[in-house]
């Protein structure tokens, strides 16, 4: 007997193959290699922030997949008999389950049974999961129950060899983006689910008060079978940055048993930035909407929430749109609230506000120069007319220099450069703003000066960069009328040694607890006290603010003619997002000091209120609490059209200068600062400049921007740093800082 094999059957019979190597059955919703995978992403209440829109980006950009958006009402109607694969956001779990109601949550959950992929996180993750006081809609179809958790970081999750087997998701440590996100703990069998952890927490975090169960070692990821269905879900959100894509690939893998190569939208060099309000549900509609302009590419872009508004995203946008999303008509969301003054700012500067639907009410009350748009067509109709109209020339300066402006002086050198606060200062008219590298600072340099900056990075490194006699320098300059701001690393430099053996200058009555840097990182509350809020004026009681691996104060021994006060307190218990292994408990330790030591004065900040744009106030509050005068809000906004770069750091004047002095006032070019080289960053940027030639920068990211038609600029100032940039194939090379801005310029 002869068989005749079609090139379908083929296909057919190689997806079977490929799903039984992984332990599982063709189920009869997953369609054939030749037709797209379809994935319906959910939009409705509860699946809201940014998880939702980078959602609806990846599948919607991706090859092979047919991505629709779909609310409860859908569901209630049918709309998942269309659909391979359900994709349920992050946000509030117990909205999404009661906006489902009980026929969705049916639904959804027959959906599955019959045959279905279900992905999910976050609150995706927890909707499965078993019901509870506090989640009492959940649909109980994993064996998992809601365990301790909290807080927002960047985490360590290890991935286990099953994970690796399943879904080609490499096994091992990996940082990953969580936000409140549960604790998976076991609980009783569930009838017809096969479901078994492939990724557990690695470290742990609570910004709580009270102490609670660690959560290191439990589990944050699971996948597995219901009835004839696949699920994957995650407790932290792979979806929010680029370089963890590979683990969403692995969750479809898993799912549906074929390679789905996902994409995120990059910018085509000098495109307009538009930002795309994402604070509340969108709704089937504006999730359309979005899903055309991805496609259509013909501006970037962004995401825009509140807490990225905080963050300082408007500095970098050109426009912003406000859809008419469900419950945006709220007032204290997004672009209003706490974030009115930003978003003024942001029309001043020339920035467009383009509102329709539900929204346009708010925003029409809170920002009466807004433009008000009858649907989504006449908005980007008017968003077109505003990016093709004249732009306006640039602000005119600033009133006359003070007659006598305040001396800054910022260290750079090894363990250390600020580019946040010295890019503040170098648009004011009320400071000077030099740079000085150790040897400076050991020959007497802080004479000229009034305050001295002394950056983040590393401590131990800056001391030995002093010397002794530097650090002495540093001592005889405060105690004799000088002012010192120290942040994290120039706050460990500037308190007692505790213990551990690293070095410090022994100038203020505090010492660091152990273990200090091997917290970590993440967002963390500081409560100031009475003094603090004297030095604060207006300011919340409670801030949150960017900790990484800064000091939690104790006090030390005292320190003669000083009178150094608390004025911040960690209101938070435990943060190790680093490792398994417990730390000390920060509650209720110093984060803020102040005070006088001899005649000078120091403010010394173990977070960092330089990182984000909702605590510059916190910063100018600082410069003026140590020299009287108030630093003016950070200043060399973006113009329309300017040209997105990044510049990578180097920790040396001429970089410094460059910086300060050519690039930030350039109205041409609108500049973001980075350490290192963030791939969600290039997704956003036209150039890159490599003040610092590091091997490890040249990833496999920058060589996709550079294919992309993203320009970078390598200065090598020398032969060794010519050899190592003639590698980084596509870069423009220069030797000097003052060929950097002509290249950027070509068209």
């Amino acid at each position: 007997m002869m068989f005749s094999f079609t090139g379908k059957t083929v296909a057919a019979a190689i997806a079977a193959a490929c799903l039984a190597s992984l332990g599982l059955q063709a189920a009869n919703s997953i369609p054939p290699p030749d037709e797209p995978v379809r994935v319906a992403v959910f939009t409705d209440r509860g699946a809201r922030n940014v998880g939702a829109f980078r959602w609806l980006e990846l599948t919607t950009l991706a090859k092979g997949v047919e991505s629709f958006p779909v609310d409860a009402e859908g569901i209630r109607a049918g709309a998942l008999e269309k659909a391979n694969v359900l994709v349920m956001p992050g946000g509030k779990s117990v909205q999404e389950a009661a906006v489902l109601g009980n026929k969705g949550r049916s639904a959804v959950k027959a959906f599955i049974k019959n045959g279905g992929g279900y992905i999910g996180t976050c609150a995706g993750c927890c909707l499965l999961m078993e019901p509870s006081k506090g989640h009492p809609k959940m649909l109980g179809i994993i064996p998992y129950k809601f365990g301790p958790s909290g807080g927002s970081a960047d985490m360590a999750v290890a991935f286990t060899r099953r994970a690796e087997e399943l879904a080609g998701i490499k096994r091992g440590v990996q940082k990953m983006r969580y936000a409140e996100g549960p604790v998976l703990l076991h609980s009783l069998p569930v009838p017809d689910a096969d479901v078994e952890p492939v990724a557990y927490y690695n470290s742990d975090i609570n910004t709580g008060r009270e102490p609670r169960q660690s959560m290191a070692g439990q589990v944050a990821a699971v996948c597995g079978t219901y009835g004839k269905g696949r699920l994957f879900v995650t407790a932290f959100h792979p979806e929010s940055d680029v370089e963890d894509t590979p683990v969403i690939e692995g969750m479809f893998k898993f799912i549906t048993g074929r390679k789905v190569k996902l994409e995120r939208s990059r910018r085509k060099r000098g495109q307009a930035a538009v930002g795309f309000r994402c604070d509340d549900s969108f709704g089937v509609e504006t999730a359309k909407l979005i899903q055309r302009l991805l496609l259509e590419n013909s501006f970037e872009i962004q995401p825009v929430s509140s807490s990225l508004v905080k963050k300082g995203v408007l500095r970098h946008l050109d426009a912003v749109l406000v859809p008419d999303g469900v419950g945006s008509q709220k007032d204290e969301t997004g672009l209003f609230g706490d974030n009115l003054e930003r978003t003024r700012e942001f029309a001043q500067r020339g920035g467009a506000v383009i509102a329709w639907g539900r929204s346009a009410e708010t925003v029409r009350k809170n920002l009466p120069g807004a433009k008000i748009a009858a649907n989504s067509g006449e908005a980007l109709s008017m968003l077109r007319e505003f990016l093709d109209s004249p732009v306006n020339p640039p602000p005119a300066a600033a009133s006359s220099p003070a007659s006598k402006p305040l001396r800054v002086a910022s260290y750079i050198g090894p363990g250390g450069a600020n580019f946040t606060i010295t890019a503040m200062l170098a648009g004011s008219k009320e400071f000077t703003l030099d740079f000085l590298t150790p040897g400076d600072i050991a020959g007497g340099a802080l004479k000229n000066y009034d305050l001295l900056l002394q950056p983040g990075g590393g401590s131990s490194t800056q001391y030995k960069a002093l010397g002794e006699k530097g650090c002495k320098e540093i001592i005889s300059f405060v105690r004799n009328g000088g002012s010192y701001y120290g942040v994290c690393a120039g706050a460990f430099l500037a308190s007692q040694n505790n213990g551990n053996g690293n070095p410090r200058m022994g100038l203020v009555p505090f010492a660091a607890d152990v273990p200090g840097h091997y917290r970590g990182g993440a967002h963390f509350p500081v409560e100031l006290t009475e003094e603090g809020r004297e030095v604060f004026p207006g300011s919340p009681a409670t801030r949150s603010i960017l900790y990484y691996g800064g000091p939690a104060f104790e006090p030390g021994e005292p320190v003669p003619d000083s009178d150094m006060k608390v004025l911040g307190r960690y209101a938070g218990s435990i943060i190790n997002v680093c490792q398994p292994s417990p730390v000390e408990p920060m509650c209720g330790k110093a984060a803020l000091v102040g005070g006088r030591v001899g005649k000078g004065k120091v403010f010394l900040s173990c977070p960092h209120p330089e990182k984000e744009d909702a605590n510059m106030d916190m910063v100018r509050g600082a410069i003026k609490f140590l020299t009287g005068t108030m630093p003016p809000p950070a200043g060399f906004p973006r113009m329309r059209g300017a040209r997105s770069v990044i510049f990578r750091t180097a920790h040396s004047k001429d970089a410094a200068y460059f910086y300060t002095r050519t690039l930030l006032p350039d109205p041409d070019f609108d500049v973001i600062s980075a350490g290192s080289i963030d791939e969600n960053d290039l997704l956003c940027a036209d150039a890159v400049v490599l003040a610092k030639i590091d091997k490890k920068d040249w990833t496999r990211a920058m060589k996709d921007f550079v294919a992309a038609g993203g320009l970078v600029v390598a200065v090598a100032q020398n032969e060794e740093d010519f050899k190592s940039a003639s590698k980084f194939k596509g870069a423009t090379i220069v030797r000097t800082f003052d060929e950097v801005s002509a290249v950027l310029k070509r068209p």
